[in-house]
Parts: C-alpha cells; structure tokens; sequence
C-alpha cells in the first residue's frame, strides 16, 4: 500500500487576502517543495479559479486531476463555506470544508446553492443559514461529497469556538451530524487536544495548513495509507477498510493564533491558570478577553491527559490506550530559519535565500524536518540551521502563545547564540 501526504484545506489567488502567488503553477512548485503528494484545490466555486484549474489539470480517472505538465501531484477538489446564524441573541459563524468528485458535482452544487450567496466574490462563500441547513443542502446536491467542520476551536468561525459556544457536533448540525466523518484540527490545536473531548470520538482528525500564501502550504497535513484516489480519500474520512489515515504532522498548537487567551489591542495574553484568577477582562481596558483553544477544549474536555496514557515514540505522539493514529509536532522550516538567525519580520530575504537553497537540491522540507540526519542537514543547510532543526526535533525550543489573532513567537537559541551568529553576517 502507497503512503501519501495531503494538505486538504487550502486557498486560491481568488480569495480575500490571498497572495497573488496561489496559482496553480505555484502550488505545483510549492507542493513538491514541501513533499505534498495531494492538495486541495480550495475555491472550487469561484468562477475564475475554476476556469484556472481545467486550463492546468485534467482528470486522472480516478477522482482526483492531475498537472497537464507531467508532474506527479493529485489534486482534489474542495471549498471552504461558511455558515452564519443566530443562537437567541448571539450570531454563531461555522466553517466548512467541503470536497467534490468531479466537475458536474460542482456544477450542481453551485446551481443548488448560488441563489444563497455569490460565488463571484473573492472571499469565502458566506450562506445566512444554519450550519446544519448547509450541509444537507451540499449533501443533497451532491451525495459524494464530504462535509469537514475546520479550525474547530477557532473562538469566532468554528463548531466549539468561544464566541458562541457549542458544546457537542449534535448541538451544532443536529440530524446531519451523523454525516461528519471527520473535522480538521486546526493550527491551534493538535489531537491530543481533540482525544481528550468525548464528543470527538469516531471521528477522523486531520490536519492541513489553511495556507494563503505558498510558503504556508504543508504548515501542517495529513498522512494517509492506501490508495491514492477520491475512492480511497472516502474511505479514510469514513474510518472504512482500505485507505487509512496514519497520522498527522502539526505545526506547535502554541505558534497558532488563537492558543491562549487574550486582547490583541492592548498586546495582553493570559494562560486559562491565569484568566482563573484574574477573569475575563483585560487587565488594561478591561474589555473581555478572546478566549483562545486551549481553555475552550478543557471547558469541554470530559477526559484527563492521564485517562489517555500518552507516549512518545521517535518524534510520534500517541496513546496507549486509544487505538488512534499518532501525531508529530514540528515547526516549519521558514520560521527554523528565522528563528535560528533573530529575524522577527514577516518577510527577509535571509530567510528566504537559505530556505530556497536547501529545498532546491531534489530534498524536499518535509525530508528536512523529519528525515535527513543530523550530518545531512549540516551539508544541506549548515550547521546553525541544522541545529535549530535538531533541537525543535527534540521539544528544545520556547514559544510565547499566540492569542487573539497574534501568532506565537519561537525562540531556539539564547539571545547571545543569536547575537553570535548575526555577527558573522548573513545579512
């Protein structure tokens, strides 16, 4: 059986902010950098994204489209939708991502669908419904899709977020509940997050980047085993026989924006320990405080980490006594880099000449985080890179918690290290 990496969940250059460079003959570079086999084409039912789509790919026969070009990624279809309702007085706001078998499935979802919103926009189809009215309008529409609750902790737009606060998959979708075989984790939290809610249990977790920009791709994705098909993709999300999922590679939950609680205004993040003590409101303006993933799940959370025996095993994350596929914890290549040499800024061109050079010799960055040796990597990316890698790879590393929209910060190094080697000038 075949083992493949899917990023399911991603974005077009025709969706709100998205950068200009989320095209498909970007995605193809970009996929192979990071060692995807599958993407997610995301947007499906954006006009022009879908006229981009069947001028690159075409059909491989067996669900999935395949480049025009020769090259070996599978793309499948897919879409994030989301639903906005009222709960009495409150507005909840739930996304999902949704797949497609083939072009005609898509067709009839947009004819079913478009007198409720506008597929023309570039953003995030928005449906004034509850969530449970929209997937049985998708289901209806096309029987062969799946529906994928996302970022499920997300405080604003997900099935538990604080703002509105479902405590259950029942509560939120109702009868169709039993039609959501998996949900996607999200980059604030991880599954060992998930496995200790009750509420989760039977389903699939997976894991993907939600990437508006190429570099984001692969930010986190899943692992599967089996065959590489929309066929195949099914049974995994179902928990049938054939194509399983094996596990999930996971960016640190604590770099995720919304982790710990917080008020981005006045820069204030609290731990759920300290938002015990002190409440709710910002200590500063003392406005309420956006209530992060990690308190929202041990709100919710019916199960200690001690009732899941946790271990690790060679950088896997598992637990005994749940038949569960484990998890890996790593750090993207980029922000390694970035943190290895004190660059705090968003874009530099450090980062980026040292990224592309150790990407563009046929390694590919998943190859880099978790495979090559320690030797190899000095070769690769020298020996401070490598290092950094080493020590993420052994849990060495601090991280400030995101909150409130604000990512996490990574720190590898002690200020004098990174002093040392921003006076041998890479800049």
């Amino acid at each position: 059986m075949s083992q493949f990496a899917a990023d399911l969940h991603i974005h077009s250059r025709f969706c709100g902010l998205s950068s200009l460079q989320m095209s498909v003959s970007d995605l193809l570079v970009w996929a192979q950098r990071k060692g995807i086999d599958l993407l997610g084409t995301g947007d499906f039912t954006h006009p022009g994204w879908l006229e981009e789509l069947t001028e690159h790919l075409d059909w491989d026969g067996s669900g999935f489209l395949r480049p025009k070009n020769g090259s070996g990624i599978r793309f499948v279809l897919t879409a994030e939708f989301k639903a906005v309702f009222a709960i009495g007085e409150r507005q909840a706001e739930v996304h999902l991502l949704l797949t497609a078998r083939d072009l005609e499935d898509v067709e009839r979802l947009r004819k079913r669908l478009a007198p409720s919103t506008d597929f023309s926009l570039e953003a995030i189809p928005t449906f004034q419904m509850p969530a449970a009215e929209l997937v049985e309008r998708i289901l209806s529409a096309s029987p062969e899709s799946y529906v994928i609750p996302v970022h499920i902790w997300s405080p604003c737009s997900a099935v538990y977020g604080s703002k509105f606060g479902f405590h259950s998959l029942q509560e939120c979708f109702g009868s169709v509940s039993n039609q959501i075989h998996a949900v996607e984790t999200g980059l604030s939290s991880d599954p060992g997050m998930c496995w200790r809610v009750s509420d989760l249990d039977g389903r699939r977790l997976l894991s993907a980047s939600d990437a508006h920009e190429p570099r984001s791709l692969a930010r986190e994705y899943t692992l599967f085993e089996g065959e590489l098909s929309y066929g195949g993709l099914g049974k995994a999300l179902k928990g049938l026989p054939g194509t399983i999922i094996k596990g999930t590679v996971e960016q640190v939950s604590e770099l995720g924006s919304h982790f710990f609680n917080g008020h981005r205004e006045c820069q204030i993040a609290k731990s759920p320990i300290e938002t015990h003590f002190e409440g709710r409101r910002c200590p500063a303006c003392r406005k309420e405080l956006t209530i992060g993933s990690f308190q929202r799940m041990l709100e919710i959370a019916d199960r200690a980490p001690e009732d899941l025996d946790i271990t690790e095993e060679r950088g896997w994350i598992r637990s005994r006594c749940r038949n569960l596929p484990p998890f890996r914890r790593m750090i993207p290549l980029h922000l390694i880099i970035a943190a290895t040499y004190g660059v705090r800024a968003r874009e530099s061109q450090t980062v980026d000449r040292l990224y592309n050079a150790a990407v563009s010799a046929d390694t590919t960055e998943r190859q880099i985080l978790l495979e090559l040796s320690e030797t190899d990597l000095q070769t690769l990316v020298g020996q401070q890179v490598a290092e950094g890698i080493a020590r993420v790879r052994e849990g060495y590393f601090r991280i400030s918690p995101g909150y409130d929209g604000v990512c996490g910060q990574l720190e590898i190094f002690e200020e004098s290290e990174t002093a040392e080697l921003l006076q041998m000038k890479l800049f």
